[in-house]
């Protein structure tokens, strides 16, 4: 009985590694082209996680510790301003 324990604790273990490299391997950072985003503030309305504002500057910026990169602000901006 201990050992099937133990080898599913390392299955286990196993399976949220090979998860966790899978993520490393996606974006995970979007940026935004200043010299392209007019401040339309499409992509704030159309982000799910907050992660987007219009800065002082009147540009977007995206906070990456709020960033979900689902890429829908990358869809959303008429300028392609995000990528």
């Amino acid at each position: 009985m201990k050992a099937k324990a133990i080898l599913f604790i390392l299955l286990a273990c196993l399976i949220a590694l090979s998860l966790a490299s899978c993520k490393r391997l996606t974006i995970t950072e979007y940026s935004i082209d200043k010299s392209s985003c007019n401040g339309c503030g499409e992509c704030v309305r159309g982000c799910q996680s907050d992660a987007i504002y219009i800065g002082t500057d009147g540009k977007a910026h995206i906070d990456q510790t709020k960033c979900i990169p689902c890429g829908d602000c990358v869809v959303l901006c008429p300028q392609s301003a995000i990528y």
